[in-house]
């Protein structure tokens, strides 16, 4: 499975459960079938683009929040992100990232 399919999955489910509306009921006001909206939210499948556009439209999502779905990510990509993001830093940043990180370490 692919991480950008599983997440986005994710994504819709999270609008769907925040809406608190059923599956059935979700894809019958976007326009698929059940079973096809659940695979969606396994990340077994991706959905059309005008699966997409509905649900912008009709839950009045701002596609720019609806493609924000990092905090979704797996702990362990989430953990390699940040050793990046650490890795590129001088040793001065990396002295606060340090103290800032220990901080929540208590």
């Amino acid at each position: 499975m692919s991480d950008s399919k599983v997440l986005v999955g994710k994504k819709i489910k999270e609008i769907r459960a925040k809406l608190q509306i059923t599956q059935e009921a979700f894809s019958e006001m976007i326009g698929i079938e059940t079973s096809s909206l659940s695979n969606i939210e396994t990340g077994k499948s991706f959905p059309s683009m005008q699966t997409l556009i509905n649900i912008v439209e009709k839950f009045s999502v701002d596609p720019q929040d609806f493609f924000n779905y990092s905090y979704l990510n797996t702990s362990q990509n989430l953990e390699n992100e940040m050793i990046e993001i650490i890795k590129n830093q001088s040793y001065e940043r990396k002295q606060i990232l340090y103290r800032i990180i220990k901080q929540f370490a208590v």
